[in-house]
């Protein structure tokens, strides 16, 4: 339960500040008296001689995308190949090629084990 809760606390902040966040503050002589997120701050009175508002945004600034692998050239693949594989086939080809007789022999008989009989049970 911890586990889940603690990944939707994460995912939920990243995706807060992937997004970002707009911080709108309302001032009057130079003093805070309004705070608000997403939205504009409530001034303290029509008059806007002695009030001022300051918007910032706040935003991540690094990709969180997965980075690109590059691949390995083919020619460099063949080169490693032919060096651990394909050269000690060609020095040995007999290791190959081996011969199987196939005969048309019955098999074996099968050996029927009767466990129940040769044990000694004490009541």
């Amino acid at each position: 339960m911890i586990k889940k809760l603690s990944h939707i606390i994460l995912a939920t902040l990243l995706l807060a500040t992937t997004m970002g966040m707009a911080v709108s503050k309302h001032f009057c002589q130079s003093s805070l008296v309004d705070v608000s997120f997403f939205a504009k701050a409530e001034s303290c009175c029509d008059d806007g001689g002695c009030c001022s508002n300051e918007n910032h945004f706040y935003q991540v600034k690094e990709d969180f995308s997965a980075p690109v692998v590059s691949t390995i050239p083919v020619l460099a693949e063949i080169d490693v190949l032919y060096q651990t594989l394909l050269e000690p086939n060609i020095l040995a080809p007999n290791e190959l090629t081996k011969e199987f007789e196939l005969t048309n022999d019955p098999p074996p008989p099968t050996v029927m084990e009767l466990l129940a009989e040769e044990q000694l049970y004490l009541l």
